[in-house]
């Protein structure tokens, strides 16, 4: 009888990335997209610090994994401060002008950010010429500023503090100024809205805009011909930086504009407008049609999402007792000589459920 040898019991070594060296690991966060570092700071501590490291960044830029990102600004009333929320695209979805009425979901949705990723969108921050300022504080009031060259991100620089504290301030910034407004208390009179002066590194009390614009959300503020244009719940106000003094506009503050290879497009009256320089006339983008089978308000927001228009808004559910935040992906093409714009439809959903008494803020598009 032939003895049967004791088999030896295999063991599996299964691999970490904890025991792999730490290079390595960055290599590979550096080719995941960026839409999964909010979900992957919850994995590990290892992970959330290199995901908020300045070698990561680096890396992505040396392999060319750099992508834009889509960042949405909401006020919720589940909470008490705004939330932020980022595009998850998933690839490889479009939608043509020749194709068929929208069927069947394309999978991108906007995804909040969790508390945990801690990186510096989610805070006010602004870019002014070739530096990014972040001012006050996201989750906690804070008068503390920071900046770093853009092609050096996550090497902070302290700035001269505010005079007061501040969490979730509106801010807008052209060189040499850079102005602040809200983020705390409304009876904050004397200091609710400031001025830093980049060349001086001083900040200087802007005038009282009396309680009607204290006493309110200010969902935006943009910079326009050295006038600041603030948009609150109730109206929209002027500051003119020359002289001084606030008044109530008509301005349509609440038309979005963005500028794409050096061509500035503004969403008015239902439709997409390109300004030719050459006539000094608005002229608006052919193609987009299919788009107004998705749209019931006048409240558009657009951004430069790398060179294409990327086009936000709401829309009642069926049930009217929710709305949802639709977003629509365009590419733009220029025909006949430059005297026309075609926008291509590359895909168009709604990407998330809210309640009907949200406020939409803000988006912004930042590459990392």
């Amino acid at each position: 009888m032939i003895s049967q040898e004791e088999v030896p019991q295999s063991t599996n070594h299964s691999l970490s990335f904890s025991s792999l060296p730490h290079e390595i690991v960055v290599s590979c966060l550096a080719r995941v997209s960026g839409s999964y570092y909010p979900k992957l700071c919850l994995v590990s501590k290892q992970f959330r610090s290199i995901i908020l490291s300045n070698e990561l960044y680096k890396a992505r830029s040396q392999l060319g994994t750099k992508e834009n990102r889509l960042y949405v600004w909401l006020k919720l009333p589940t909470s008490s401060y705004p939330s932020w929320f980022t595009l998850w695209i998933r690839p490889k979805q479009t939608l043509t002008n020749d194709g068929p009425i929208k069927k069947k979901s394309t999978g991108n949705l906007l995804v909040s950010l969790p508390s945990s990723y801690n990186y510096q969108v989610v805070v006010p921050s602004v870019i002014v010429g070739s530096e990014t300022y972040i001012i006050g504080g996201y989750n906690v009031p804070s008068s503390s500023v920071w900046f770093y060259k853009n092609e050096k991100i996550h090497t902070l620089c302290k700035a001269p503090r505010m005079s007061v504290a501040r969490i979730n301030a509106v801010i807008v910034g052209q060189y040499p100024k850079i102005y602040v407004m809200g983020g705390c208390d409304s009876d904050e009179s004397m200091n609710w809205g400031e001025v830093f002066d980049i060349k001086t590194q001083t900040w200087e009390p802007l005038p009282d805009p009396g309680p009607e614009v204290r006493g309110h959300l200010v969902r935006k503020m943009k910079m326009y011909q050295k006038n600041l244009y603030v948009s609150s719940e109730k109206k929209d106000y002027i500051y003119d930086t020359q002289e001084r003094r606030w008044d109530v506009t008509e301005a349509l503050l609440d038309c979005s504009w963005c500028v794409i290879e050096k061509v500035r497009y503004i969403y008015y009256n239902k439709n997409c407008w390109w300004l030719d320089t050459k006539s000094k006339e608005w002229r608006t983008i052919k193609g987009l049609d299919f788009l107004n089978k998705f749209r019931e308000t006048d409240r558009v927001e657009i951004v430069n999402f790398g060179g294409k228009l990327v086009m936000v808004w709401d829309r009642f559910t069926l049930s009217k007792r929710n709305k949802k935040i639709w977003c629509a992906m365009i590419a733009l093409e220029k025909s006949h000589g430059g005297e026309e714009i075609w926008g291509k439809i590359e895909w168009i959903d709604d990407v998330l459920m809210v309640p009907l008494s949200y406020t939409f803020l803000d988006c912004m598009v930042i590459s990392i």
